[in-house]
């Protein structure tokens, strides 16, 4: 029924325009109905593209995609962490509230990152183990919970306190992400720093730092 709806569309936007046309000027003159039939073909085309644009019979498509590594569990995580944030999309899809929405997109986008880090270094895989088995997986619940809240229109003072709560948590799981990532990383923070030292150390022996340029000309 959706494509004949679809197909069928165009056709009335371009009759209702041009009903309140005829309604609102006169049509007088050949320009007249010049002026009312591309106002007709200009909204029915319009109606034919945005219909064309939009397909609520087949699901989004993941927004993230990641190469596979190689190492099969790395991947396994990988894949499994790229479905919960497809489901966790879903679902933030479907909630209302803006602030909500908000904070789940930046708790997507910090949690790609993780998984972006570990398709990168594979290695990392077994210490987002924490991550992937409850991280994810609760917010998932948290924010079910919150839509079927939201759409059954329950406002007592016990679910709106929930509510609430989840909003709040979703701040606190996205710090704790980040903290996650930064944890990913410090591994190569501690080797660019000892790189650092070393070259600076090399650079001072050989004379080549500015004070070893400047005693080398006294």
């Amino acid at each position: 029924m959706a494509p004949k709806k679809k197909k069928s569309a165009p056709w009335i936007a371009a009759a209702a325009s041009g009903v309140i046309y005829s309604l609102i000027f006169p049509l007088e003159r050949w320009q007249h109905f010049l002026i009312l039939g591309l106002i007709m073909l200009g909204f029915g085309w319009l109606i034919y593209v945005m219909a064309q644009g939009v397909d609520t019979s087949r699901p989004a498509p993941a927004q993230r995609s990641i190469r596979k590594t190689g190492n099969a569990a790395a991947d396994e995580i990988i894949m499994q962490g790229l479905d919960l944030l497809s489901q966790i999309r879903r679902e933030a899809s479907a909630i209302k509230d803006a602030y909500l929405r908000l904070r789940t997109e930046e708790f997507r986008e910090v949690a790609g990152l993780v998984l972006d880090t570990v398709a990168e270094q594979p290695a990392l895989a077994p210490r987002i183990r924490r991550f992937m088995d409850y991280y994810l997986p609760t917010t998932l619940k948290m924010l079910q919970s919150f839509r079927k809240m939201e759409e059954r229109g329950v406002d007592s003072p016990q679910a709106q306190a929930a509510m609430a709560q989840i909003q709040k948590a979703m701040g606190t799981v996205i710090d704790a992400l980040e903290n996650q990532l930064n944890n990913l990383f410090q591994d190569d923070i501690l080797d660019i720093s000892t790189d650092i030292d070393v070259l600076e150390a090399m650079l001072k022996q050989d004379g080549l730092t500015d004070t070893g340029i400047h005693e080398q000309k006294i």
